[in-house]
């Protein structure tokens, strides 16, 4: 799933927890295991890498990987959920990261994580993808997108606590911003 998608499944889910610090927690939580690869990205981009190279071959390389399959380990997520019992904002980042896993590992291809790591190298390569078309990727994410955009509209409007609302208002915004610009992409390409 996109990151956004993952951030609005957490809001749903902890729609009534109050105040800022909760919202915080879960939006981090559900960015968390995404970030290594927004900063490996950006890293690549600053050193002059094409996208070419970052998706074909920089991403694939093992140390990368292992970087990246830490983050998204189900296990590590569970044992800091479980020893964070005296802390609500670090249970909150531990559950809403361990959401993001739990609706990633069916919808990663070649390009899966070893979820289950320290405790093994395997990767569960679904035969469903959120992004290959090779994989029904078209038809999931248009799934993910109504999904997505339907449930940051609800919490938008219908949530029970303000920060929550607040957020989604946001992630349903980069949702609409995402959508007008790819309708008017494809409106002047058509046409031009």
């Amino acid at each position: 799933m996109n990151t956004p998608a993952h951030l609005a499944a957490s809001l749903l889910v902890w729609r009534r927890e109050s105040g800022w610090p909760a919202a915080a927690a879960i939006t981090l939580g559900a960015f968390l295991p995404d970030l290594p690869m927004f900063g490996f990205y950006v890293y690549q981009k600053i050193v002059g890498s094409s996208e070419q190279l970052i998706w074909s071959t920089l991403y694939f390389q093992p140390s990368w990987q292992l970087f990246f399959d830490l983050f998204n380990s189900i296990p590590v997520a569970v044992i800091i959920l479980v020893a964070a019992r005296q802390s609500r904002f670090v249970q909150l980042v531990a559950a809403s990261a361990l959401l993001h896993l739990l609706f990633d590992l069916p919808l990663h291809n070649d390009d899966a994580h070893r979820h289950f790591l320290p405790f093994t190298n395997w990767r569960f390569e679904s035969p469903v993808s959120y992004w290959d078309s090779n994989h029904f990727g078209h038809i999931v994410a248009i799934l993910e997108l109504t999904a997505a955009v339907a449930i940051s509209a609800f919490i938008s409007f219908r949530g029970t606590q303000r920060p929550m609302r607040i957020i989604a208002r946001w992630n349903l915004g980069l949702y609409l911003l995402v959508i007008s610009l790819a309708l008017l992409f494809l409106f002047y390409s058509r046409f031009l």
